[in-house]
């Protein structure tokens, strides 16, 4: 299979060529300039990484205009022709999925002087748009990956079909073989995130978006909170390894629900027995402390498929596990005071105890005064 890097033989040059052999509904030439799309609707995304507007085409529904900042460089033009023109070197069934499975670009939208004002892409399929409920209120959106690394109580709380085993295994399965698509390719993604792709709870199934981003080798690794790579050094390039890396990260979260530290620690206890291979490698992408022995995404795949692990170096040595969060510690609670015989509120709520011959001793002084008035008016007569 070719790889990007090597460049792509036959490709279309730059200057448009024919329509893309593209199943997904509109052949148009991979080269376009802004007017050659119709009109633009209001965006449905504005200054969001790369890109300035998001826009819908107005004359063709379930397609995007995806406009870049004025800054881009100017290899960027090359790079998204490679990218068109990937799918044409791949097997049927592999080029299907990849527009199945992602927003992968048809065209280059160019204008004098500027050749890579932004590309053409798809909208994702409406099955990955789900009503989410919370309390009162609901709202209709696509539903991030996010939701498929919380447990399935979580996710029937917000109205969503919990996925079970089954459904976060079928949705990892897809993700790893786009996955080993793009690493067949030489492409590095590195945004392998929470953020960065749509699941579908009804059909098991999950969609990339952001992939005109990828890059053939390497490309800069933008720091993502919660995603670094321990082996790649800040200020390093993003590559093969740092992808295989994120991946059997979000591939972890999504398998077991889990968010922190008790991720490595669950899938160190195989949760798996039907799939013995799964810790493994997801250990050996997580752990190994040698980065260019992370076992590639389609032996995660194949994992993921009851296959074998089947290493082509020896085994990696592994860092320990990281350390699960410790519990608050519960402080001791406070003493009384040596003067405080019970708290406030037991002494303000326990009634006095009546004095034993059942009268209070206002009435008895009431008495004795009577009856010393009664016998000094008796004296007085």
């Amino acid at each position: 299979m070719t790889s990007l890097v090597d460049g792509v033989d036959g490709a279309d040059d730059s200057t448009g060529g024919g329509p893309a052999a593209d199943p997904r509904g509109w052949a148009l030439p991979r080269t376009v300039s802004v007017g050659d799309l119709g009109p633009l609707a209001e965006p449905i995304s504005e200054h969001n990484g790369q890109a300035v507007a998001v826009t819908p085409l107005t004359n063709h529904p379930g397609w995007l205009a995806k406009l870049y900042r004025p800054d881009q460089h100017p290899e960027d033009a090359e790079r998204l022709d490679l990218l068109i023109s990937a799918p044409d070197t791949l097997p049927e069934a592999e080029r299907a999925l990849l527009y199945a499975g992602t927003c992968w670009p048809a065209a280059r939208i160019q204008e004098p002087g500027n050749p890579a004002v932004g590309c053409v892409i798809p909208m994702a399929p409406e099955e990955y748009r789900c009503e989410l409920r919370r309390g009162a209120f609901s709202e209709r959106r696509f539903v991030e990956i996010d939701w498929l690394a919380k447990s399935d109580q979580s996710i029937r709380g917000v109205g969503l079909p919990s996925p079970g085993a089954a459904g976060r295994l079928a949705a990892c399965r897809q993700l790893t073989r786009l996955a080993a698509v793009l690493e067949s390719l030489g492409l590095v993604y590195s945004d392998w995130s929470f953020s960065n792709a749509f699941w579908s709870p009804a059909q098991h199934s999950v969609y990339l978006i952001d992939v005109d981003g990828c890059q053939p080798a390497k490309m800069p690794d933008i720091h993502q909170p919660n995603w670094a790579d321990p082996l790649t050094p800040a200020g390093a390039d993003a590559d093969e390894y740092t992808d295989r890396y994120r991946l059997g990260l979000l591939v972890a979260k999504c398998m077991t629900g889990l968010r922190d530290a008790h991720t490595f620690h669950t899938v160190a206890a195989s949760p798996w027995p039907n799939r013995p291979a799964v810790s493994e490698v997801l250990l050996d992408m997580l752990l190994a402390t040698d980065r260019e022995r992370r076992p590639s995404a389609a032996q995660l795949h194949q994992a993921l498929n009851n296959g074998p692990y089947l290493r082509t170096t020896p085994r990696p040595t592994r860092t320990e596990l990281p350390p699960l969060p410790s519990k608050p510690a519960r402080l001791p609670a406070p003493r009384p005071a040596a003067d405080a015989q019970r708290p406030v509120k037991e002494a303000e709520s326990t009634p006095p105890k009546p004095p034993e011959n059942g009268l209070d001793a206002g009435w008895i002084a009431v008495l004795v005064i009577a009856a010393i008035l009664l016998i000094v008016i008796l004296a007085n007569h």
